[in-house]
């Protein structure tokens, strides 16, 4: 992987990187937070208009993982991956007609105010809210910068050069978190979009131009290419055969579904819409976006399993994440493509960790230090989120480096698992079902954090195959490796169950915290 660029690409590839940090910085310092601390988590007078918010939320949807991932899924399992870019879409789906309407409508900072609001909030579900949204930042952060730094390092043509990637991005996306706000985050996620989506969509027309416009000349291309034959239209590639894989075709579509309901730095963006007219321009933009997004990711994938697959599969699971760098190469021998795939992956990575960044940095110091002392003046909230914030992308880069030899599909898996199973119940819960308590709230969040980890332990991902975790040890119970049919029912009943015995619950309760109605224009 070490000869994706010659030197002219890779000279262009770092010379538009270094501009584009450049000019999101000085973006971030015109538009983001003032010299009032609390300006970092708010937007009161100058928030994003609609469209430009609706753009944003899509790209939080959108990480480096996600482009890589995914393309390299479709490429090697073909049915399987586009299954799991289905769940997503689904799940958006669903955010925009069950969530952000409500949500904006009853919270004020970040998802708690809402428990507070209706009646099933207070200081431990804050704290705990808080906890498990570090729990799906962290590790998502972590997966951003390892795969980035990999992709830089082979750039570069210097494997020893991924630490050094690393850092310096950790250190790049901090800075935008610290000095851009919500505001000047949000400019930043614009920016990216506006040249990933561009440069996608022309990656996928070269594709189907490539095979004459056919997609069926298309498709089985990709089945001869990607070495599975018939067998790559059908379900199986990715999940397995048999029970265990129906289980873990369900819980990838089920759990992804789920978690896109309660990304944190999506939900951060929601609350911050203007009205009930502006959250439905920004859900049609956000979704009109990720269609198209997800339309040109699937034929990219295709088209790599037609082009590249025969690569892909002497190169190992480990080339995946290069997969659309490979079909560049294939594409254009001159190499401008593969500059621009290589740009795209870099805006990418580094949109959504500053993003996801800024929610962490705003969870821990709104709902998890402020949350155990006195606010004064609501001063604190800005002040700790912006330290919180720095914390946290630094610690994320130092994390980063120390594991970027291991496999992070387990980690994927688990914020995945926590975002589907813990926050999204709550979060439904809270809007939706006048008798959810505080109580139900909290063994919603701890318990379906107990299960996933669990889940996860007794795995293939932890031990007993050579990818595990601790390879040199067998304490599976199960060989199922997505969870989420498990793990998100546990979640609903935890909350339910918690509420249902809760002595407190009460008919004032109820009658206080109404199912919320429709919000009219």
């Amino acid at each position: 992987m070490t000869a994706l660029l010659d030197p002219s690409s890779r000279s262009l590839v770092f010379a538009v990187f270094s501009v584009f940090v450049v000019i999101c910085l000085m973006l971030c310092v015109i538009t983001g937070a003032d010299e009032d601390d609390r300006a970092l988590v708010r937007s009161d007078s100058r928030r994003l208009r609609s469209w430009q918010q609706g753009i944003a939320m899509g790209g939080d949807t959108t990480t480096v993982a996600t482009v890589t991932v995914l393309v390299g899924m479709v490429a090697t399992t073909g049915f399987d991956g586009l299954g799991v870019m289905l769940g997503s879409l689904v799940g958006v789906l669903l955010f925009l007609v069950l969530v952000i309407e409500p949500l904006r409508a009853h919270a004020s900072l970040t998802a708690p105010d809402l428990l507070d609001a209706r009646g099933s909030g207070g200081s431990a579900v804050r704290v705990a809210w808080g906890v498990v949204t570090l729990m799906v930042c962290f590790p998502l952060l972590v997966v951003q910068l390892v795969v980035v730094g990999n992709i830089a390092a082979a750039l570069l043509g210097q494997p020893g050069a991924r630490t050094g990637c690393i850092v310096v991005i950790g250190c790049v996306m901090t800075a935008l978190a610290v000095s851009g706000g919500i505001r000047g985050t949000g400019v930043v996620m614009i920016t990216k979009s506006a040249i990933a989506l561009p440069v996608l969509v022309v990656a996928a027309v070269l594709v189907l131009h490539r095979f004459g416009g056919d997609l069926g000349r298309l498709l089985d291309a990709a089945s001869l290419g990607s070495g599975t034959g018939e067998a790559f239209l059908r379900p199986g590639g990715y999940t397995g055969d048999g029970w265990v894989g129906a289980v873990n075709r369900i819980g990838h579509i089920f759990g992804m579904t789920m978690a896109t309901l309660a990304m944190p730095a999506v939900l951060m963006r929601a609350i911050a819409t203007k009205s009930p007219r502006g959250a439905r321009t920004v859900g049609r933009w956000m979704l009109g976006e990720l269609v198209l997004l997800y339309g040109a990711l699937a034929v990219v994938g295709v088209g790599a399993a037609a082009l590249v697959g025969t690569v892909l599969r002497e190169a190992g699971p480990s080339a995946q994440v290069f997969t659309p760098l490979l079909l560049g190469r294939a594409l254009d021998d001159g190499g401008l493509l593969v500059a621009a795939l290589a740009c795209v992956l870099f805006l990418t990575a580094l949109a959504a960790v500053v993003d996801v960044t800024l929610a962490a940095g705003i969870t821990l110091g709104r709902d998890v230090l402020a949350a155990t002392g006195d606010r004064q003046a609501g001063r604190l909230d800005g002040t700790a989120s912006r330290w919180s914030a720095a914390l946290t992308g630094l610690a994320a880069a130092a994390v980063a480096v120390v594991c970027a030899d291991w496999n992070l599909v387990v980690v994927s898996t688990l914020w995945l698992a926590l975002c589907g199973a813990a926050l999204a119940p709550v979060l439904l819960y809270a809007l939706y079902w006048p008798g959810f308590t505080a109580r139900g709230a909290l063994w919603c969040l701890w318990g379906a954090t107990a299960v996933c980890v669990v889940a996860l332990v007794v795995s293939p991902y932890a031990s007993g195959t050579p990818t595990s975790i601790m390879p040199g040890h067998d304490f599976r119970l199960w060989d199922v490796t997505i969870p989420g049919v498990v793990t998100v029912p546990a979640g609903f009943l935890l909350g339910w169950l918690g509420s249902v015995t809760d002595r407190r619950r009460t008919g004032e309760h109820a009658v206080r915290r109404d199912v919320p109605r429709a919000v009219r224009r």
